[in-house]
């Protein structure tokens, strides 16, 4: 049996004054970890086992207090094949 993997990584757009919140509510979304950031932009990687779950994680991103945009700039998906990870 094989399953999808699918990787996004996005710039989210964050206001100044709420960057400490969001990066602490980014680390709480499943499957979703922090690359880079300044004062006011993150590189976040999301994984998933479909689209929809990667979606569903840029929406939690897109309602945290404080994010002004997430933006998708790259998706990848491949098969794994069974006992690949």
């Amino acid at each position: 049996m094989s399953t999808e993997l699918h990787i996004t990584s996005l710039v989210v757009q964050v206001m100044p004054q709420k960057m400490t919140e969001v990066r602490q509510q980014i680390m709480k979304v499943n499957n979703a970890e922090l690359s880079v950031n300044n004062e006011v932009k993150l590189v976040v990687v999301l994984e998933g086992e479909s689209q929809r779950s990667l979606m569903d994680g840029i929406e939690q991103i897109n309602a945290i207090p404080g994010v002004l945009s997430a933006t998708m700039v790259y998706h990848q998906s491949e098969i794994l094949e069974e006992g690949e990870e």
